[in-house]
């Protein structure tokens, strides 16, 4: 059996914005689920003066990342602060979440009815609209920044079209999974993986696969693990949050 505590965990960099956001939602209700004892903790990754200081007032469960490499390509440098956070967990299983999206009632006790071990349960998205969401995810702007963000109109949505059920695939985060079978898996590749290495950033004529799709398919073919989106666990992401601001 699962032990039931997991860490919910975001990455911030440069925007005092969206560490003043995600804080909010990490301290919500939603954020908590009955019987399981929930943490969360914020990576700061290469994090700003600004944001430090901010972490520090903040008062929430931080850690900082400093990258061995701190002009390489940012992606390379965003999955080794993922997998520093995973490593560095004191948790028993871990959930990655964006520091730019929002949380629904019910979507972290929904997503983990479907965490046994051999499902991978991520969250239903619905996006800003920024850019094109992947398959399943639908566009519905509820906002693109913290300040547009409308809060009462995303719940009252979410509740509208929750469904009790999963589809195979999906999107990469948020996802729970234990901790045992991330460190497992090596985590993640130090950037997208292209026909020329990994993190090269040689284009997309050349991608063979996204870090999180690379990653994902490890877990499959090395694990037996499969990628599931649960369709009541919905999330909503404002996109390119930090980027934009």
């Amino acid at each position: 059996m699962i032990p039931q505590n997991i860490e919910i965990i975001s990455l911030i960099f440069k925007s005092v914005e969206y560490l003043d956001f995600i804080i909010e939602q990490l301290r919500s209700v939603h954020c908590q689920t009955p019987g399981w004892d929930v943490g969360v903790r914020i990576v700061a990754n290469d994090a700003t003066p600004e944001v430090l200081d901010a972490l520090r007032r903040s008062g929430i469960n931080h850690t900082s990342y400093n990258d061995p490499h701190p002009d390489a390509y940012y992606l390379n440098r965003v999955y080794r602060a993922w997998n520093f956070a995973g490593r560095t967990s004191a948790y028993d299983n871990i959930c990655f979440v964006n520091s730019d999206g929002a949380f629904s009632e019910g979507w972290l006790s929904n997503m983990l009815k479907h965490h046994d071990g051999v499902n991978i349960p991520c969250s239903m998205f619905y996006e800003s609209g920024k850019m094109p969401s992947g398959w399943p995810g639908l566009t519905k702007d509820f906002g693109r920044s913290p300040a547009q963000f409308k809060g009462v109109d995303w719940e009252a949505f979410a509740k509208s079209v929750q469904e009790d059920r999963f589809v195979e695939g999906g999107l990469y985060m948020p996802y729970a999974m234990t901790k045992k079978r991330f460190l497992e898996s090596g985590g993640y590749p130090e950037g997208n993986v292209y026909t020329d290495g990994v993190g090269t950033q040689s284009g997309i004529p050349n991608l063979i696969a996204t870090g999180d799709q690379f990653f994902f398919n490890h877990l499959k073919t090395a694990f037996g693990m499969k990628h599931i989106t649960v369709m009541d666990s919905l999330y909503y992401h404002i996109q390119e949050g930090e980027k934009d601001s």
